[in-house]
Parts: structure tokens; C-alpha cells; sequence
């Protein structure tokens, strides 16, 4: 059983059949989409309705809808110009309208069945990833040099960290000397910047095997960023020795204006 949810409107402009749908300039009116950046509110049904005319729409449930591209089953489908169906490309930054799914394949000029279910994707862009690989001479010295993460944003601008993650690919000799407190952190600058998160490196750097950390920033009451400052990864205390694996570092972080 498909249970079907169809609702009756009032046609501003001519509607064929089998063509997605949105809202007209009125209550209970509608017109035939145009593109994603709508919200698409179902289908018309297999009877074309002229402007004026009462039109059926589906708005939940197997409807027919006619493809404007080729459309493989199971993809996100939006509206092309004139109301058909056509694959959702989710581009990053841009809101798009989705009717539903495409219950079989098909080609331009098709009638497939379609399960209408209205939705809209948003990307957030706002957040930046960005993978950084320590080599194992620099993190035999990565107390004396930092390594830089991210570069500085410019003037009024910080960097907020979201999370990071940490992999080392161990190769055939761990890390040792880790002194108590020696710790990897993240800090804005240099070394003695502002810190932001920090990682245990006993069990972790002088591992054996491949070993992976993730870590959130440092749960402050007001963490007070650093404007036009680099994100860099250092040691707390010291060096330590020997080791030759490196350590990968991702990450996650947004970019903003300190003053708004």
C-alpha cells in the first residue's frame, strides 16, 4: 500500500502533466518549478491544467514525474526550467530545493515514478579542513620550530578551531624520551601563543603501530582568539628523540571577522 497525500490548487499559469511544482503568488495557488532555488512543493498529476484551472498536486508519496535529464535511480532530483525532473547537484554554499527521489532510471522526455518528499540541502561552507603532513625530523624539533597548520587569516581576522584529528603512520622505530608533560598542542602563533587544544602524546607518539587521536578545543569559558594569527602545532616541553614515523594532523576551522 502507498499511501499518497494530494491536494488541490488553483493554477496561476498553464500546468502540464507530470511536471514538479511550487507555490504561485497566492494562497492555495501554484506554478510549475523553475529551478532548485524554491521550495518545491510536489507534483502535478497525469491531467495538464490551464491557467485558471483547479490542478491536483502530490505532495507526499509515488508520483509521475517527466525527466528533463538522465536520471538514475535512487539520485536527489530538482526542477529544471519548465517543471521536469533532473539529478540534484549539491554545490557548497548554495541552498537547493529537492522534490525526492527517482524510483527507476530514465532520459530526457521519460516518466518515471518519482517518491515526492520536499526537502532542502545546505551546505555550511563556513568550515574549512585542511591536512598537514609533520615529518619526523620536524617533530624530533618541534619544540624549538613549531610547524604552521594554518596561515594567518589577515587583518580583523582569527581562526576558530572545530576539531582535529592526529594519525601516526608508525614506520619501524617509536618515539621516545616523552618527558612528563610533553605534550603536542595547538597553539595560535608560536609555541607560547595562545593555546587552543592539546594531546596526550604518552601512548600515543611512542606507540608501536598506527595510532589516531581527535581532539575538540580546550572548553574555556571565553577563549579569546588571536587576530591575524597562525595556528601552529608545538611541544609543551622539550624535545624528544629517536622515532621515524610521521604524524599526519587534519584540521577543521572557520575563518571571522572579529568585529561584526
Amino acid at each position: 500500500m502507498n499511501p499518497i497525500l494530494i491536494k488541490n490548487y488553483a493554477a496561476v499559469a498553464a500546468i502540464a502533466a507530470c511536471r514538479l511544482i511550487k507555490m504561485g503568488s497566492a494562497d492555495y495557488s501554484v506554478i510549475q518549478a523553475t529551478d532548485g532555488s524554491a521550495a518545491i512543493l510536489g507534483a502535478s498529476e497525469q491531467i495538464a491544467a490551464a491557467s485558471g484551472e483547479r490542478v491536483d498536486v502530490v505532495r507526499l508519496g509515488l508520483a509521475y514525474v517527466e525527466l528533463g535529464d538522465t536520471v538514475t535511480r535512487g539520485q536527489h532530483l530538482t526542477s529544471d526550467a519548465v517543471g521536469r525532473a533532473i539529478p540534484a547537484v549539491i554545490v557548497a554554499g548554495t541552498a537547493i530545493n529537492i522534490a525526492g527521489r527517482a524510483e527507476i532510471s530514465g532520459v530526457v522526455g521519460d516518466i518515471i515514478p518519482v517518491m515526492i518528499e520536499p526537502t532542502v540541502v545546505a551546505n555550511d561552507t563556513s568550515i574549512t579542513s585542511v591536512d598537514v603532513t609533520v615529518a619526523t625530523g620536524e617533530l624530533l624539533a618541534l619544540f624549538a620550530t613549531p610547524k604552521q597548520l594554518v596561515a594567518a587569516p589577515g587583518a580583523g581576522k582569527a581562526i576558530i578551531v572545530v576539531d582535529a584529528q592526529f594519525s601516526l603512520i608508525y614506520n619501524s622505530a617509536a618515539y621516545a624520551g616523552i618527558a612528563a608533560g610533553e605534550d603536542l598542542q595547538i597553539s595560535y602563533t608560536n609555541g607560547a601563543g595562545v593555546k587552543v587544544a592539546d594531546i596526550e602524546t604518552t601512548g600515543f607518539l611512542d606507540a608501536t603501530a598506527n595510532a589516531y587521536r581527535h581532539v575538540y578545543p580546550l572548553a574555556d569559558a571565553a577563549k579569546n582568539p588571536t587576530a591575524n594569527a597562525a595556528l601552529v602545532l608545538s611541544l609543551l616541553v622539550g624535545e624528544i628523540i629517536t622515532g621515524n614515523s610521521p604524524l599526519k594532523v587534519r584540521v577543521r576551522y572557520r575563518t571571522v571577522d572579529l568585529a561584526f
